[in-house]
């Protein structure tokens, strides 16, 4: 399966990458947007609460085929401070830009 969804966009310097996809042109809704988040914090949330230390201390297995990162094992706690530094650094331009439509000062 593809962790990457139709909508999804890598970062602004990501070189081309099959499997990756790359419409800067999709204009969802914001329902088709909130749906999509929903599931992906379901899925965030199924896996921290089935970790144990022993998962936590494992790692994953390679998927195969085209995309990004490689495809290689790696930590699995390596791979949750992956996600939850991404979900933080969302947060703080999320703050910022609404501070700014706000005429607020950081």
């Amino acid at each position: 399966p593809s962790p990457w969804d139709p909508l999804d966009l890598p970062w602004d310097e990501m070189p081309d990458t099959p499997g990756v996809p790359r419409d800067r042109d999709a204009r969802p809704s914001l329902d088709a947007v909130l749906a999509l988040r929903r599931d992906r914090m379901s899925t965030v949330r199924q896996v921290l609460g089935g970790l144990t230390d022993e998962s936590l201390a494992g790692h994953t297995a390679p998927v195969e085929g085209p995309g990004w990162p490689e495809s290689r094992s790696y930590p699995v706690w390596e791979c949750l401070a992956c996600i939850l530094n991404e979900e933080w650094e969302h947060r703080l331009y999320v703050e910022r830009d609404l501070d700014a439509l706000e005429g607020r000062t950081v």
